[in-house]
């Protein structure tokens, strides 16, 4: 019977003896539609089985034998069909039968896989069943078939055909008919029986009866066909085990039965494609697709010996094999072997580890990328040019998509790494570091964009300050790049920018000749301007440095980091108020810049010793926060929070800094506030507990390795682990000796590990013999602010505790005054120091430090009188000529201060107060001697603004 799609409208032919009487549910395969079909009460019983189909019910039930099988009956020839038949060997499920044919299966044949299925063999001639059996050929007006053919004649020259689709039983009155579409291929066998059929139905248009097999399968006759539209191709139904009828082109509810497609010979897959309609009978049409192998017309061959159709049926399948292979040798062979390359290529250049995990985390920022990976690299090289830190940033997250556009794209990793590099600088978290390390590492090696990798590389490397092991390894980067002959001009020049900036902190002289031939091979290059006025900083000679950052200013007014450097330097050689007026100025030229203000109340705490103005000041920026990024808003909380805890309300400064974290979970400087707040308090677990996760949060971010190995001492013995405590402090004297502080504490930390008393005071020896008025370097303006005097706060105490039981040792109150005295407590420091005299009279460090409290009382006259008697019960004590020394020049005699002064460092090379005092003291007298002592300072200790403010005041003598 005939059953018309509900959804599509697509037609199909289902054998009636396939439908059980309650129905069976049939899925459509054009549309997938699932529908009920029952049997039609209007059909003959001996109507026309569906094309192709498979019986559900048992083969021995069936009227008709099967395709290509011979009849039970003996004798007679077996009746020719356009079958095929396999080509060697015996059909599955056939046994051998009386007369040596082949009886029909006891079930139906096992399903073959339609990929190995040839096209064409629909139209081959069988072969012969047995001895006995007369062979039948369908095209036999258009004369015999070569004698040497293999079952497909007219395509032999192909090579031998994959397997066919075993042939589906049919009856011996009818003749189902060849289906060939664009995808599908149905064998269509015929009988070959009587030349006329007699009607079993009528036309469900016009009601004329209908005598053609083809036309009782579709319920309608030919000419009706005609003048309708085009239908959906006539699949053949074929049975499936179960209630569902599934339809061609479907896999069955187990998907084990594959959908249907034309293969070519190669055994290479051509695309599907999509189905044709049916054709009219008469006319023959030729599909194809350019970019595939030609594939024959969807039409229905009807092969009717009064008619006369075998000569345009062997015609269009001739000009079918034509198609197909002129396709196949020129379109789609020489296709295959470009994919084969270019799979290959890819196979060569497969994305590294690293950078695929990198990708992992960045498609989460980026989901709707746009563009193509050309265009965002583009894009990111434009933003670098502008050589500003804002740009820099907007080129990192360029580079990041064109690095997801195409992993493959090292040009692009070189552009990141860049980035990177130099917009976040020494502010770089670690696993920034870290990843973009391992990403132009793992680009290096398997490219052309060497030289751009390897001068990013370098860049990096120089991020990381006070690591002389990955300075180096810049260096050894930046001199490959200039030994390339792939490298251009411009990459050669950022080489030389590499060395200048590597030699700045050995040989202002090499970094400066570095600077000099970047900016002959890339005149452009501002960031040379910068980078040299850094060199002249180094130097010493501030209003060179001063020039070039103004001369980098004019070439780019908004360059912020030039400005930033001008208005530090300013701050530096004591002179806050051009820096302001810098800021000021700033703030009026852009007045939605945030970074200005900003500043602005940064000097205010910083630089001008106000944080009470600076926190109200900050909070007025807060006011107009929903105008400025996340970022932007975390850091003027996390200033706020610094300003608070300076001005002594830690209570306002963990909201401040808590606030910031909300907003940036990562932000170390506020992490670094409530760390100090942590260790001030001490009372409680809870405080231990946080000062350990807020050091965790600061650990490798904070810009000085000894910084951090105070730091974490601080918390070691806040979670009473005092030995371990004292490691880290000798660890951090190590790493710089300036820190008189980490002396201090390491002395605490033997005090509270239960040290023995005299190894403590040996520890303790150590602090006593620096320099007193210098605790620890401290930069101008920074990030993570913190005053001296703030690493020692909570530990008083512990030392004294020492001098239970030994009341003639004054050593206990001695040292625990000195630690006073560097915590700012001058007046708890005079205490203990007199008791030291009054055990001790002639006790020199007692006298000495009690002048040096003298003199920043301003009692000149007590301070040179208690000086003179340290010096005079101590003259192989350093800081007793040091106090001197500063008493004499306080009282303006010159040439006695001078002497006692040189007494000082011939004692002590480390008292560095008494260097910049002497040159202070020479400078009228001999400037040159002062220059170059004061030289030797900035080179030992570059944040010793006493020493940078005498040597801008020689700079503008000169």
């Amino acid at each position: 019977m005939r059953i018309v799609c509900q959804k599509c409208a697509a037609a199909y032919a289902i054998d009636d003896r396939l439908i059980s009487p309650k129905g069976v549910r049939a899925q459509c395969p054009r549309c997938r539609h699932l529908q009920l079909v029952k049997r039609d009460p209007t059909a003959s019983a001996a109507g026309a089985p569906a094309l192709g189909a498979e019986p559900r019910s048992n083969p021995d039930s069936a009227a008709a034998p099967a395709l290509g099988a011979e009849p039970r009956s003996s004798g007679g020839a077996a009746p020719p069909t356009l079958s095929p038949e396999p080509r060697s060997g015996p059909r599955p499920g056939a046994s051998p039968g009386a007369g040596g044919r082949a009886a029909p299966a006891p079930r139906a044949a096992p399903r073959t896989p339609v990929a190995q299925a040839d096209p064409f063999a629909d139209f081959a001639a069988p072969a012969p069943q047995g001895p006995g059996a007369a062979q039948a050929d369908p095209f036999a007006d258009l004369g015999a078939p070569p004698a040497a053919s293999s079952g497909d004649p007219l395509l032999d020259f192909l090579g031998p055909p994959p397997q066919e689709l075993p042939p589906a039983p049919v009856s011996g009155r009818t003749a189902p008919a060849v289906v060939v579409s664009l995808g599908q291929r149905t064998p269509a066998p015929v009988a070959a029986a009587p030349a006329q059929v007699e009607a079993t139905s009528g036309c469900r248009t016009c009601g004329k009866p209908l005598t053609d097999p083809f036309d009782q399968a579709l319920g309608m006759c030919d000419d009706c066909r005609q003048r309708a539209p085009a239908p959906s191709p006539a699949v053949v139904a074929r049975s499936a085990p179960g209630s569902d009828l599934d339809l061609p082109l479907l896999s069955a509810p187990d998907g084990d039965a594959p959908a249907l497609s034309v293969e070519p010979r190669s055994g290479s897959r051509a695309a599907p494609a999509p189905a044709l309609g049916a054709e009219p009978r008469s006319g023959a049409r030729t599909i194809t697709r350019s970019s595939h192998v030609a594939v024959a017309p969807a039409r229905v061959a009807r092969l009717d010996s009064g008619r006369g159709k075998g000569p345009w049926v062997a015609l269009g399948v001739l000009l079918l094999g034509a198609a197909g292979a002129g396709g196949y040798f020129f379109v789609l062979k020489p296709r295959q072997l470009e994919a084969g390359k270019g799979a290959t290529a890819a196979r060569s250049q497969a994305v590294p580890e690293a950078i695929e995990a990198a990708l992992g985390r960045w498609r989460l920022q980026y989901l709707d990328l746009s563009g193509t990976s050309e265009e965002q690299y583009a894009e990111g090289v434009a933003l670098l040019a502008r050589e500003q830190r804002r740009a820099y940033a907007e080129a990192e997250e360029s580079f990041q998509q064109a690095l997801l556009l195409d992993p493959n794209n090292d040009a692009a990793v070189a552009g990141y790494v860049q980035s990177v590099a130099l917009g976040q600088g020494a502010g770089m978290d670690e696993a920034t570091f870290q990843e973009a390390r391992a990403l132009v590492e793992a680009s290096e090696g398997r490219t052309d964009h060497l030289p751009a990798l390897l001068v990013a590389h370098a860049n990096l490397l120089l991020t990381r300050t006070r690591q002389p092991e990955l300075w180096e390894r810049a260096r050894t980067l930046a001199d490959s790049v200039l030994a390339l002959k792939t490298a251009t001009p411009a990459q050669k020049a950022e080489a030389y920018l590499v060395l200048g900036r590597a030699y700045l902190s050995t040989s202002k002289e090499l970094a400066r000749e570095r600077f000099d031939s970047a900016l002959e091979l890339a005149p452009d290059l501002k960031r040379v301007h910068f980078y040299r006025a850094l060199a002249h900083e180094a130097a010493g000679e501030y209003s060179l440095a001063l020039e070039k950052l103004r001369k980098r200013l004019e070439l780019d007014p908004t360059d912020w980091d030039s400005l930033a450097a001008l208005a530090r330097i300013y701050q530096e050689v004591g002179e806050p108020a051009e820096a302001r007026r810098l800021y000021e100025a700033r703030v009026k030229s852009q007045t939605g810049d945030l970074r200005a203000p900003l500043a602005l109340a940064v000097l205010r705490y910083q630089g001008e010793g106000s944080p009470g103005a600076a926190a109200r000041e900050l909070r007025a920026l807060l006011k107009g926060r929903a105008r400025y990024a996340p970022r932007e808003v975390a850091e003027v909380l996390a200033h706020l929070a610094a300003a608070e805890r300076t001005a002594g309300n830690a209570e306002a400064a963990v909201k401040a800094a808590d606030e910031a974290l909300g907003l940036m979970p990562n932000l170390p400087e506020a992490h670094l506030q409530l760390l100090l707040v942590a260790l001030g308090r001490k009372d409680s677990a809870k405080d231990v507990a946080k000062a350990r996760t807020h050091w965790a949060a600061c650990q490798g971010r904070l810009e000085d390795a000894a910084l951090e190995k105070l730091l974490e001492g601080r918390v070691l013995l806040l979670e009473k682990k005092p030995a371990e405590a004292l490691e880290r402090f000798q660890q951090s004297v190590e790493l710089d000796a300036r820190r008189l502080d980490a002396k201090l504490l390491a002395g605490v930390a033997a005090a509270a590990g239960g040290t023995r008393r005299d190894e403590t005071f040996r520890i303790l020896f150590q602090a006593q013999d620096a320099d007193p008025l210098r605790l620890a370097p401290r930069p101008a303006v920074t990030r993570f602010w913190l005053r001296p005097e703030d690493t020692l706060e909570g530990i008083e105490g512990v030392i004294l505790a020492l001098g239970e039981g030994h009341p003639e040792d004054v050593r206990p109150l001695l040292y625990e005054g000195l630690l006073r005295f560097e915590q700012g407590a001058v007046d708890v420091a005079e205490r203990h120091f007199k008791a030291v005299l009054e055990v001790d009279s002639n006790n020199a460090n007692a006298l000495a430090y009690r002048a040096l409290i003298a003199l920043r009382a301003g009692n000149a006259t007590a301070a040179r009188s208690l000086a003179t008697q340290a010096v005079t019960v101590g003259r192989q004590l350093p800081v007793a000529h040091l106090a001197l020394g500063l008493a004499l020049a306080d009282a303006r005699q010159v040439e006695p201060a001078k002497r006692s002064l040189r007494e000082a460092l011939r004692l002590s090379q480390s008292l560095v107060t008494a260097q910049v005092k002497l040159a202070e003291l020479e400078v009228d007298t001999h400037p040159a001697t002062s220059s170059a002592t004061l030289l030797r300072v900035v080179g030992l200790d570059a944040e010793n603004l006493p020493a940078k403010r005498l040597l801008y005041l020689l700079n503008q003598r000169g």
